[in-house]
C-alpha cells in the first residue's frame, strides 16, 4: 500500500508544481509558451519536461545551457518512463 502512494504521489508532483508556479504567476514572468493550449496538454501528457522548459524560460532567460539540455533529456524520459511504467503495471495484472 505504501508503495503504492508513493508511486502516484511521484507521478502527481510534476502537475502539481506546474500548477502551483500557475497560480503564483512565475511562468508569466517570461511567458514560454505564448498561449494556453500547449501548457495545458503538457500538463496533461508531458509534466516533467513542461515544467523544465518553463523552469528554463524563468531563470535562465530561455537559454538553453548544457545543463539545462541535460535536465530536458532527464524530463523527457522520466515522462516516457511513467508512462511506459504505467502501462507495463496493468500489462501485468491481467
Amino acid at each position: 500500500m505504501g508503495g503504492c502512494l508513493l508511486v502516484i504521489g511521484t507521478l502527481l508532483m510534476p502537475r502539481v508544481l506546474l500548477f502551483v508556479f500557475w497560480i503564483t504567476g512565475q511562468f508569466a514572468k517570461a511567458d514560454p509558451w505564448n498561449g494556453f493550449l500547449v501548457p495545458l496538454l503538457g500538463f496533461f501528457f508531458l509534466p516533467a519536461t513542461t515544467f523544465t522548459y518553463g523552469i528554463c524560460h524563468v531563470y535562465n532567460d530561455g537559454a538553453f545551457t548544457p545543463m539545462w539540455i541535460a535536465g530536458m533529456v532527464l524530463a523527457v524520459l522520466y515522462d516516457l518512463g511513467a508512462s511506459g511504467n504505467a502501462g507495463a503495471s496493468r500489462k501485468s495484472k491481467r
